[in-house]
């Protein structure tokens, strides 16, 4: 089945290598890649007339810039799976992906978080977190600035959770699609800080994974004495893990999955990507 996946770009290296990673991550798939430049141009009372030849000027690099994405990656000519589509829009980027996505009925968006370092808390003040914050029904592939090659084999995906909120199957379905894709395993991680059991509520949450990653090669873990953000941290570097996938409640970011340390501390760059789930009605 194809795939339809979004990449917003500002024709920088950064968005050229993440459009390239994602190339290389959907070589095998069929795939539509929706490449997306939002530009605004800010509306200045005193100065009406000359609006509308910025307006204008804007429009014409942002359709410029798309042509030689384009052509950059016709010469390429890697992979008969793959379709390309320009899409330029005078919005703001999160409208501007919000109207793609229920107009293309988008399956994944991908973008790049820029430095190697920051924070949850960090990157609620920069575009990507906000971004996130605003558009709806749709996950997103955060990369990190310093990309790394996929392995041939052995492809694993970390999934931690608190088991304290149910999930709905189309809430991880991003996450099972994936591993399918990537045939790469599901390791759900539980980081058990104060040592104490599983409640009925918890237990019926872990159950209901089982069933839902049937159909794909998964396990499950559990971290003691040790905090959310080193656990998984730790969890990650010990095993060579290739991706960390998390969950996002429209509350906020991670809202009531994990504790508020955690949500002050873990790093947002882990140097692996990072796979958002979105919390569907």
């Amino acid at each position: 089945m194809e795939k339809k996946i979004l990449i917003p770009t500002n024709f920088t290296k950064h968005a050229w290598n993440t459009l390239v990673y994602a190339l290389n991550l959907y070589k095998n798939i069929p795939c539509t890649f929706y490449i997306l430049n939002a530009y605004e141009v800010p509306v200045r009372i005193s100065l009406k007339r000359n609006h509308s030849a910025e307006l204008e000027a804007a429009k014409a690099e942002s359709e410029n810039g798309l042509q030689k994405t384009l052509q950059g990656l016709n010469f390429r000519k890697e992979n008969s799976k793959h379709k390309f589509e320009t899409i330029s829009r005078n919005k703001d980027l999160a409208e501007a992906i919000q109207e793609t996505i229920d107009a293309h009925n988008i399956d994944l968006i991908l973008m790049v978080s820029r430095g190697e370092n920051v924070s949850i808390n960090a990157a609620f003040e920069n575009e990507i977190s906000e971004v996130t914050e605003k558009v709806e029904h749709c996950p997103f592939l955060i990369l990190p600035e310093k990309m790394q090659e996929l392995p041939t084999a052995k492809r694993e995906i970390v999934f931690p959770t608190n088991y304290k909120f149910p999930f709905k199957n189309k809430e991880v379905a991003a996450l099972i699609d994936m591993a399918e894709n990537l045939k790469a395993s599901i390791r759900i991680l539980y980081i058990n800080s104060d040592g104490r059991p599983l409640t009925k509520e918890q237990e019926q949450n872990q159950e209901a994974l089982k069933t839902y990653f049937s159909g794909v090669d998964f396990s499950f873990h559990k971290l003691t004495q040790t905090t959310e953000t080193t656990g998984i941290h730790l969890f990650i570097e010990s095993r060579d893990s290739n991706f960390l996938a998390l969950y996002k409640r429209k509350q906020g970011f991670f809202s009531k999955l994990f504790s508020q340390r955690f949500k002050e501390e873990i790093d947002f760059n882990p140097k692996v990507p990072v796979l958002i789930l979105k919390e569907l009605e």
